[in-house]
């Protein structure tokens, strides 16, 4: 709590001529801005505590199974966004970025690169467990090696996809002024951008709502085979931990991807709507906070 009153005081000394230059379509008021940086700054404190003593716990564990592999690759997909939260909060802070367009636009892509490749780790696990149910997948014929070749593929696919949109394009126009970060909602102009946001919502919406539906009759089907007794059968307490990864993404990447369709549709007409894009964008970071779930549960 100090160190959020102390955030709130440097935000109320801040340069009153720097907030008067800034557009008024981009401006993120001081409400606006304080919510930014309260969910970062939680999402910097416990995603940094929660991804070291998992990854101590997973070194201890010497576990080799496709899901601890899996568990990995999100660990490092974390330590990726929290290495760039301290960049957005210094611009949050201060209302003025100072590092450059470049790295501007690589902290911007970084966000939404963890997000799309979290999802599909997520989504790998779930899959996994379910053909496991289904008899469609043995445990035993899973090796390690099999974990690695699908990581190298994920991180792979997501980096010819995300680089060259990212990179070469996202963030380009001349127009963005150099002293501002984190508002290239102007790219929403060009076709290629809208129609890729589009197919972005429309997969990530109809996976999340095939595997609920998926995992729901998994669970009902368990709990009337295995009734009263299920919490004891490790079956079971494997197809909950997968609803778990459900909830995350239902509660950290829908509310985006379901404002966005109106965000598309409205930003010209509404300036507020970029600050509210801003908040669904920082609500993705809050899965970070994911492993200090995995750490009770282990303790537990």
């Amino acid at each position: 709590m100090s160190l959020l009153r102390s955030l709130w005081r440097s935000m109320e000394t801040i340069n009153t001529t720097t907030l008067q230059n800034a557009s008024t379509t981009d401006d993120c008021n001081m409400h606006c801005r304080m919510i930014l940086i309260t969910l970062y700054s939680v999402v910097l404190l416990g995603g940094t505590t929660g991804t070291i003593i998992m990854s101590r716990m997973m070194v201890k564990r010497h576990s080799q199974s496709i899901i601890a592999t899996i568990v990995f690759n999100i660990i490092v997909l974390h330590c990726i966004l929290l290495a760039s939260l301290p960049f957005r909060l210094s611009y949050y802070v201060s209302v003025s970025w100072k590092f450059g367009p470049f790295t501007c636009r690589v902290v911007s892509s970084v966000i939404y690169g963890h997000m799309y490749l979290t999802f599909v780790f997520y989504t790998a696990i779930i899959i996994v467990r379910l053909l496991i149910y289904f008899k469609k997948l043995q445990m035993q014929q899973l090796q390690k090696y099999h974990a690695v070749v699908l990581s190298i593929v994920i991180w792979m696919v997501g980096s010819l996809i995300f680089l060259p949109v990212f990179f070469l394009q996202y963030g380009t126009d001349p127009s963005y002024s150099k002293q501002r970060c984190f508002e290239f909602h102007r790219d929403l102009e060009r076709d290629e951008f809208i129609t890729m946001n589009y197919c972005m919502i429309v997969v990530m919406i109809t996976t999340v709502v095939t595997l609920f539906l998926l995992q729901m009759a998994v669970i009902i089907q368990l709990t009337m085979a295995l009734w009263p007794d299920m919490w004891a059968h490790q079956e079971f307490r494997a197809q909950i931990k997968s609803c778990f990864f459900l909830l995350v993404i239902v509660v950290c990447f829908i509310p985006h991807h379901a404002f966005r369709v109106h965000f598309i549709q409205r930003w010209k007409d509404n300036s507020k709507l970029v600050l509210y894009n801003e908040v669904c964008i920082a609500l993705t970071t809050v899965c970070c906070l994911d492993m200090l779930c995995f750490i009770s549960g282990v303790t537990h």
